[in-house]
């Protein structure tokens, strides 16, 4: 196991590196970036022996291997899942496309945010990369380079079907280039989903830590602002703490000018819904509700905000706080309303967990509906939405 460890590190330091480590200056800028990164000391002898470009007489040191994990974006050696990281023949193959996809990201300029054009273009290379994982890990080490990656890729696009797969694994890539608090707090924050969404309580705990000690203050990106804040729900819903003093702060933040006069309708509309959706995960659905619609009345008179799968994804949403509010009559009502098969390409797995739950809940049950939801969670690893959530 410990020989598999070494060689998935090698090519993951490889990977963030940008090229293949075959000479002693290699290994001396290395040693370098790897200071930079994580202000820790490898000697570049140290690096040439785990390399093989020297003999070496004995083993890398556990302190050695926990030291070129950490430059690769894991937080420890125990996060090294060599089974989980996809190697496939088709990355070599398909260089020249991968590398065409990359440039598209880093040479488009983008006006804004809501640039329609170039969200397209997000798009579908998301859903080609679907069809072709081979291409995954070799195109995230890539496009976690460019400001346009970052800002439109990982941090609009969160691929909630893969949190437990290629994307959840990519976000190291995404870290290790953006070191700011900001992007520290963004990754901890979607890790700290996925890991609460698979029932891994301990991990949610340690993430809620590292987010503690970046002490962040939201600023206004609301793409990371949201996830900040629902990260900081689903730890209350953890530990079993009230919530108060988080609901407070959000609160007072959502109504404050950084949101309210905030240049982009879009935005403080995914706010609205990222907010209102661990709100009903952490069981504070009434809250959920004032939020849902604000994002309702603002989906109405924004045309940026009319995207088909974002409709849905309210209504399900507010559907669902309407039942556990005792609102059975409400639920039902725009239950009948809601298309699954409109739901976002990249969560329409998880939200098809909570559109069965739902179903099951109102009693509209169907032969296959427990089988299906059965294979959703299998597909997504939520293993938490197993059970009934309704």
């Amino acid at each position: 196991m410990r020989t598999e460890i070494e060689k998935t590190i090698k090519h993951e330091i490889v990977e963030v590196f940008g090229r293949p480590i075959v000479s002693s200056r290699d290994c001396i800028e290395l040693s370098d970036e790897i200071y930079q990164k994580t202000k820790a000391q490898l000697n570049f002898n140290t690096l040439r022996r785990f390399f093989g470009l020297v003999k070496a007489d004995y083993p890398p040191s556990h302190s050695t291997l926990a030291i070129l994990s950490k430059y690769c974006g894991f937080n420890s050696i125990n996060d090294i899942n060599p089974e989980k990281i996809d190697r496939n023949p088709e990355q070599v193959e398909s260089a020249s496309l991968l590398y065409y996809l990359v440039s598209l990201f880093n040479e488009t300029a983008v006006m804004e945010n809501s640039d329609k054009t170039f969200l397209s273009i997000v798009r579908h290379t998301i859903k080609f990369l679907h069809n072709h994982p081979g291409l995954t890990d070799k195109f995230q080490s890539l496009i976690a380079k460019t400001p346009n990656g970052q800002t439109f890729y990982f941090e609009q696009f969160v691929n909630v079907n893969q949190l437990n797969f290629y994307y959840g694994s990519g976000l190291r890539y995404y870290m290790n280039e953006k070191r700011t608090p900001e992007g520290k707090v963004f990754a901890y924050s979607v890790w700290l989903l996925r890991d609460w969404l698979a029932g891994n309580d301990a991990k949610v705990l340690q993430y809620a830590e590292q987010i503690r000690e970046e002490k962040y203050t939201p600023k206004g990106n609301l793409y990371i602002d949201s996830r900040y804040y629902a990260a900081w729900m689903l730890h209350a819903q953890t530990t079993g703490l009230p919530a108060e003093e988080v609901l407070i702060d959000l609160y007072k933040f959502y109504s404050s000018a950084a949101v309210q006069n905030h240049a982009h309708a879009e935005q403080v509309f995914y706010f609205e819904c990222i907010v209102a959706e661990a709100l009903i995960l952490a069981g504070y659905y009434e809250d959920a509700l004032y939020y849902l619609g604000n994002a309702e009345v603002r989906q109405k008179k924004s045309e940026c905000c009319k995207y088909v799968n974002s409709i849905q994804c309210v209504k399900l949403l507010t559907a669902i706080a309407f039942y556990k509010t005792k609102s059975n009559e409400k639920a039902v009502a725009i239950f009948d309303t809601i298309k699954p098969s409109d739901f976002f390409f990249i969560s329409h797995k998880y939200y098809g967990i909570l559109y069965l739950h739902l179903a099951n809940a109102l009693r509209r049950k169907h032969s296959k509906y427990n089988e299906s939801l059965q294979t959703l969670v299998e597909k997504t690893g939520f293993t938490r939405l197993q059970t009934e959530l309704m």
